[in-house]
């Protein structure tokens, strides 16, 4: 249920508002019509209060922006990340599949993370586990911290790059229909201009899969730490 406009003489049903509710609307918004309608004048709709009920939680869009980011970031189990220092490779590669397929069940977030901060409670969690996994690989001194922003920009990054080929909705086609549609784009290059290119497409149309994505994150492991 909603919360009711109230209409002069006549009280409608009160319910208190929260953060999590507000979040919860502005993330029920995105998954259907994309980030681009994320409003607070579009979040008070879906509550049914005005825009203005909602200014104690969130001043603007940005701040919506913020409470997505914060909610992402606490999808992905950060118990992946516990574990014996002897696994932490492991134990980041696990995590950022996690934070990965958590994202791609949320497309319209995975473009947020790029705009606004990721310094909530979920995420600062996150990153201190995550400085922990790094420390346990080698790492000293400013080396986990860096490594933390390598990681987190593959992560975003990627999925960003993969949502950007879809309407931003909730659920994305399916992993083999977008491989099929990006296959069929690319076999329209022309091998006279572009012919290492025209020779790749079997590869190039399979960049958005979690093959793909778990072939970089490997790499990018073994050049953080060696």
């Amino acid at each position: 249920m909603t919360e009711q406009m109230s209409t002069p003489g006549k009280r409608g049903p009160k319910r208190t508002l929260s953060e999590e509710r507000v979040t919860a609307a502005a993330l029920d918004l995105v998954d259907r019509e994309g980030g681009a309608a994320l409003s607070v004048r579009r979040v008070a709709a879906e509550l049914g209060v005005r825009p203005n009920a909602l200014y104690t939680y969130v001043p603007d869009r940005a701040g919506l922006e913020r409470a997505l980011v914060e909610w992402a970031m606490g999808q992905a189990d950060l118990g992946l990340l516990d574990g014996p220092a002897r696994s932490w490779r492991g134990r980041i590669r696990d995590y950022a599949l996690a934070l990965r397929a958590a994202l791609l069940d949320h497309p319209a977030v995975a473009p947020l993370m790029m705009t606004a901060p990721m310094d909530g409670p979920a995420a600062l969690e996150a990153g201190e586990r995550l400085l922990g996994a790094f420390a346990d690989g080698g790492l000293t001194g400013k080396a986990p911290a860096r490594a933390c922003w390598v990681l987190i920009v593959y992560v975003v990054g990627s999925v960003a790059l993969d949502v950007a080929e879809t309407d931003g909705t909730r659920p994305i086609a399916a992993e083999d229909d977008r491989v099929a549609t990006r296959r069929a784009r690319l076999a329209q290059v022309s091998a006279a201009p572009w012919p290492r290119t025209a020779a790749s497409v079997d590869t190039m149309a399979e960049w958005i899969t979690e093959r793909q994505f778990s072939w970089g994150l490997d790499r990018v492991l073994v050049g953080l730490v060696g």
